[in-house]
C-alpha cells in the first residue's frame, strides 16, 4: 500500500508505539486519525501532525469505537487502514485473577480491535480494499507466570487476525500482525494487577525503541505479509521459518 495521502486510523495514538506510528505515517504524507482516551493529548498531537484528526474514544466502549470510525469516514471520505494498537497488560497468579479485570483486559485487547475491524471492513470493501494491522505480543507464544490473562488475550487476537486475513482476502483487505519484543514505553507502568514480588524484573527503558516497532507497522502496510517479528527469537517461538 502507498502511504502518502492515504487515511489511517491509529488506536492508542497518544503514547508509545501508537504515537510513534502516527508520527511516522504523518512524516510519509499520510492522513492520520488519532484515537485514544486522552482528549488534550490528542489535540496537542494533532497540532503537530498536519492533516491529522483527533478522535477521543475508549476502546472498551464499543459504541465509542463505532462512532469514532464513522467520524473518521465522514471527515476524510475514506479509510485505507486501521492500526489496532491500544492495549494493556494485567499481571496476577491464576488463583488471584480478578474476573472484572479479566473482562476489562479482553474488552480492550481483543473485543475492541474486533469491533474496530467490523466497523472499517464495509468501508474498505466498498473502496475495493484496505489494510488492517494488529499489534500483538511475543507473549502470545509464551507461558509467563502471572501473565496468563495478557498472554491469553494476545493468543485470542492472533487467532482472530489469521482467520480474518483468510476471510477478507477476497475483498482485497489485508490483515497483518506485529509482534514487538520488550519496548521502551509506559507499558510496564500502566500494567493492571499487582504480581507477587512486583512481577518480572523487566527494564522496559532498555527495550526496543517504539520507533523501531513503528517501522515494522509501516513495513506491514507497504508489504502486506501476515506476521512481522521484532527479532528472530520471537519468529522461532512462533514456529515461522526464516
Amino acid at each position: 500500500m502507498q502511504l502518502k495521502d492515504r487515511v489511517f486510523i491509529v488506536t492508542g495514538a497518544s503514547s508509545g508505539i501508537g504515537l510513534s506510528t502516527a508520527t511516522a505515517l504523518a512524516r510519509r504524507g499520510a492522513k492520520v486519525a488519532l484515537l485514544a482516551r486522552s482528549t488534550d493529548t490528542l489535540q496537542e498531537l494533532a497540532r503537530q501532525l498536519p492533516g491529522s484528526l483527533p478522535v477521543t474514544a475508549d476502546m472498551t466502549r464499543f459504541d465509542q469505537v463505532r462512532s469514532a470510525v464513522r467520524a473518521v469516514h465522514e471527515h476524510y471520505g475514506r479509510i485505507d487502514a486501521l492500526i489496532n494498537n491500544a492495549g494493556r497488560s494485567y499481571a496476577a497468579a491464576v488463583e488471584e485473577i480478578d474476573p472484572q479485570l479479566f473482562d476489562e483486559i479482553f474488552h480492550l485487547n481483543v473485543l475492541g480491535p474486533i469491533v474496530a475491524m467490523q466497523a472499517v471492513i464495509p468501508v474498505m470493501r466498498s473502496q475495493g480494499g484496505g489494510s488492517i494491522v494488529n499489534i500483538n505480543s511475543g507473549t502470545a507464544f509464551m507461558a509467563i507466570p502471572e501473565y496468563s490473562v495478557y498472554g491469553a488475550s494476545k493468543r485470542a487476537l492472533l487467532g482472530f487476525s489469521l482467520t480474518a486475513r483468510a476471510e477478507l482476502e477476497k475483498d482485497r483487505i489485508v490483515v497483518s500482525e506485529i509482534y514487538p519484543y520488550i519496548t521502551a514505553t509506559n507499558f510496564g507502568r500502566n500494567r493492571m494487577g499487582r504480581p507477587a514480588g512486583g512481577g518480572p524484573s523487566t527494564n522496559y527503558a532498555e527495550g526496543d525503541r517504539p520507533e523501531f516497532v513503528a517501522g515494522l507497522v509501516l513495513q506491514a502496510l507497504e508489504e502486506g505479509q501476515a506476521q512481522y517479528f521484532a527479532n528472530e527469537r520471537l519468529r522461532k517461538l512462533a514456529g515461522v521459518g526464516t
